[in-house]
C-alpha cells in the first residue's frame, strides 16, 4: 500500500465519529476493497488513526486475534467514548455507524 492509499485509509477512518464503530467491511468498502484488505492495512497503518472504531462485522474485537492485549486496549478506548457491549463482549449493534 503506498503513502496515497494510507492517506486514505486514515481519511475513512476518521470519519467514524466518537463513540461509534465500523466494521473492517465497511471501511473496506468505502475504500474499493476487502474488509479483510482493510484489516491488514490497519494492521500497518492504524497507529495514525482511530484504528479502535474498526471492528468486525459482528462486534467482536478481531485484533484479539492477534494480541490480546491491544483488544483490552481496543475496549477501554471505545468503552472511553460510550460504546457499550454485550453479554458475549461485542459492541452492541446499535453503536455501529449507519453509513460512512
Amino acid at each position: 500500500m503506498g503513502v496515497d492509499r494510507a492517506a486514505e485509509l486514515m481519511a475513512v477512518c476518521e470519519r467514524i465519529p466518537a463513540g461509534r464503530v465500523a466494521s473492517y467491511g465497511m471501511v473496506g468498502a468505502e475504500m474499493g476493497v476487502s474488509g479483510l484488505v482493510a484489516g491488514k492495512w490497519l494492521d500497518r497503518w492504524g497507529d495514525r488513526t482511530c484504528w479502535w472504531r474498526v471492528v468486525g462485522a459482528k462486534g467482536d474485537l478481531l485484533v484479539a486475534r492477534r494480541d490480546a492485549g491491544m483488544a483490552v486496549v481496543q475496549r477501554s478506548m471505545l468503552e472511553g467514548e460510550g460504546v457499550e457491549f454485550d453479554a458475549m463482549g461485542r459492541v452492541r449493534g446499535e453503536f455501529f455507524v449507519e453509513e460512512m
